[in-house]
């Protein structure tokens, strides 16, 4: 057989076979949110180092494609295969320390299944990518030229896609649009209900509650990435608690409730919450929700009732200033 015919032959042999193990990964070892073994969890953050290598390389790819176009830059032709290569190896590697990231660490939900699957269909088709470009490094015809260009756009689709939800998990879904103007934030945000006014007839935990949690919690503690089993998105689930068996919250008691022994700890405390790196609650977000477990953690009762029911006053600690119209 013709030596390139036979290259070509084993590229396509590794390819197919590292393109079917990245689809089987998660089939073999689905998500269960429980935190694996230390040492993959330890691997596994070597995902945050290596992530934005391919993306700097895939999207220099296209750059020097358009580049090679002239003739005072054609000679930069030789340098896209090689950064090619480079770009589908070091995001097959990001995929796999990505996957075991979120198996070591116990990570899962919507939004965490959504950036590994972009990140596997990256890397497949970056394979592709690849494949074809060096069909066309020793094929003039048109459909495999344009066969590369297509595969090549959608590898570049799909990586912004994979970073988005990335993006998304470390950051939060309302990243991109937080700071805008208050008068465009709502066109991203859906109306979100902690924009509007605040009233006595306000559902406290729907207007009180929830912003904070939605703000401090659900990054890692929703339906896109629910970290140790524990939903904070969803009133019954943040009720139940997650894989420690502890309740989340256990209405009109502080010392079972979960959510509360965390946000009270001491900072320095492993366990407190949220962890090192993210912004804490302050002492009136504290207060608030201690208040609203003692008084039965209604997701009902309105800020009135609880007000009557449930006076806030210093003796059970400090002020809770409501934001009342």
């Amino acid at each position: 057989m013709n030596p390139l015919k036979k290259k070509q032959y084993r590229l396509m042999g590794i390819g197919g076979a590292t393109a079917l193990l990245l689809v089987l990964l998660p089939v073999l070892f689905p998500m269960s949110g429980k935190p694996g073994p230390n040492g993959v969890a330890a691997l596994g953050r070597f995902h945050i180092l290596t992530l934005h290598f391919p993306i700097a390389l895939v999207m220099l790819v296209p750059l020097l494609e358009l580049l090679t176009r002239t003739r005072r830059l054609n000679n930069l032709k030789v340098a896209v295969y090689p950064l090619l290569v480079l770009a589908t190896l070091s995001s097959i590697v990001a995929s796999v320390l990505g996957f075991m990231l979120a198996q070591g660490d116990g990570f899962s939900g919507a939004l965490v299944s959504d950036h590994m699957r972009a990140g596997i269909v990256t890397s497949i088709l970056l394979i592709i990518t690849l494949l074809l470009k060096e069909l066309t490094r020793h094929n003039s015809g048109m459909a495999f030229q344009a066969a590369y260009i297509i595969t090549l756009s959608f590898s570049v689709l799909s990586l912004i896609s994979t970073s988005h939800h990335g993006a998304s998990l470390v950051h939060g879904t309302d990243y991109l649009y937080e700071k805008l103007p208050p008068g465009l934030q709502p066109l991203f945000s859906a109306g979100n209900p902690a924009q509007q006014e605040i009233t006595k007839e306000s559902n406290v935990y729907d207007r009180l509650i929830q912003p904070i949690f939605r703000t401090h919690c659900y990054e890692c503690h929703s339906k896109d990435k629910s970290k140790g089993g524990f939903r904070m998105d969803d009133f019954e689930l943040l009720l139940s608690g997650g894989d420690g068996g502890m309740p989340g919250i256990e209405p009109g008691n502080l010392e079972d409730s979960e959510v509360h022994y965390r946000i009270t700890l001491p900072p320095t405390k492993k366990a407190f919450m949220p962890p090192a790196g993210h912004q804490p609650l302050t002492e009136e977000q504290v207060a608030l929700i201690t208040w609203w477990i003692q008084s039965g953690a209604s997701a009902e009762a309105s800020v009135a009732d609880l007000l009557q029911s449930y006076p806030s006053d210093p003796e059970r600690g400090p002020t809770i200033r409501i934001p009342v119209q």
